[in-house]
């Protein structure tokens, strides 16, 4: 046995006593957690982690290694951080909006028994999963009246998530106004602007003048504290018994069979189910689309749809979304020939197509 295999067989010696070391250290940091969870402590204690690096780096005999060691100290704790994350995540689920949003529905139908945490918007529930604040998001994606949500395609583009599940809901739109409005009295409408848009014909036909709002039930909880019968809000009709409104006109949408889908996000693949998803671009030279569908048509796979999105920052070059049927060996093999023709692609997972 020459040197470098003596050397390599010591340093496999302390490996294999690291792991049981680490395995012990993470069954204490579960211990930690527990008592963090149960005292309402953060999971980030600066002046307990600087004690730590200080207390261990001298134990350190060799100058020569306690900066490496500080700095192994360092993402040894980050890494435990991370893992306590995970575990508070565990059976959370974000979504946008307030009590009653569509979103909200389609979160409580999907989790039952899960924890619900709101936030204003779409991007800070992208921000919630990627944080760990949650285990999944639930975010609206497309509507059969008023079409993709273009802000959650670009976070898909932005943020390291995957696509879990999709989930269609079908939404009925209503018009809710203060008790004892009517539709002759209302002049203001307020509502999302997807919401706003599915209504469109029917708002054409009361003449009254629309305001987006950021989301549906926000609007409704917005016209019950105006109280003020000129003012009325778009949502469900869940909504009405929520924030004590009257349902003045139901089934305003432009189509009876009116369905939003909804994205299940998380941080790890999917690599099962009837669907897949990529996002990609490509050069901006002729023929370089055609290339791509050439690809999926030559692997067989039937592909749903594409859909284009600006590219922020280069005017008139886009990137888009596809989304396919196949199972995800047949897909994953379709996507590597597909790398050839893109500048960039990102794969969004396989996963199920789930609903009502």
């Amino acid at each position: 046995m020459n040197q470098l295999e003596k050397a390599r067989q010591t340093i496999d010696q302390i490996d294999a006593e690291m792991a049981s070391l680490y395995e012990r250290r993470m069954d204490a940091v579960k211990e930690v957690l527990a008592y963090k969870k149960e005292n309402g402590l953060p999971v980030f204690d600066e002046t307990r982690e600087q004690a730590v690096i200080d207390k261990n780096s001298v134990r350190i005999q060799n100058p020569e290694y306690q900066e490496f060691y500080k700095d192994f100290l360092k993402k040894l704790m980050n890494n435990s951080k991370d893992y306590q994350r995970t575990l508070l995540s565990q059976h959370v689920i974000a979504y946008a909006g307030v009590q009653g949003a569509f979103s909200q529905i389609a979160a409580a139908r999907l989790f039952p028994n899960d924890q619900k945490l709101n936030f204003k918007n779409f991007e800070e529930v992208f921000k919630a999963v990627e944080d760990k604040r949650a285990e999944f998001g639930v975010i609206p994606f497309e509507n059969t009246n008023s079409g993709l949500v273009g802000e959650v395609l670009d976070a898909l583009l932005e943020y390291p998530v995957y696509i879990q599940e999709v989930y269609d809901l079908k939404v009925e739109q209503c018009l809710l106004g203060i008790p004892g409005a009517t539709l002759k009295d209302v002049e203001w409408v307020y509502s999302k602007d997807q919401a706003l848009m599915q209504s469109r014909d029917f708002l054409k036909q009361l003449g009254v003048q629309t305001i987006s709002y950021p989301n549906t039930a926000m609007a409704a909880q917005y016209v019950a504290s105006q109280n003020d019968k000129t003012k009325a809000a778009i949502g469900a009709k869940e909504n009405a018994q929520l924030y004590g409104l009257e349902i003045l006109a139901s089934q305003i949408e432009a189509h009876t069979e009116n369905t939003t889908r909804f994205l299940v996000i998380g941080l790890q693949p999917k690599t099962s189910g009837n669907r897949s998803s990529v996002l990609l671009t490509v050069q901006h030279t002729s023929g370089s689309l055609a290339k791509i569908i050439e690809v999926i048509a030559r692997h067989h796979i039937n592909m749903e749809s594409i859909q284009s999105r600006p590219i922020k920052g280069r005017p008139f070059e886009y990137f888009f979304f596809v989304e396919m049927d196949g199972d995800a060996a047949q897909v994953q093999a379709c996507i590597e020939d597909m790398k050839e023709n893109c500048e960039s692609i990102k794969s969004l997972g396989t996963y199920s197509l789930g609903g009502q």
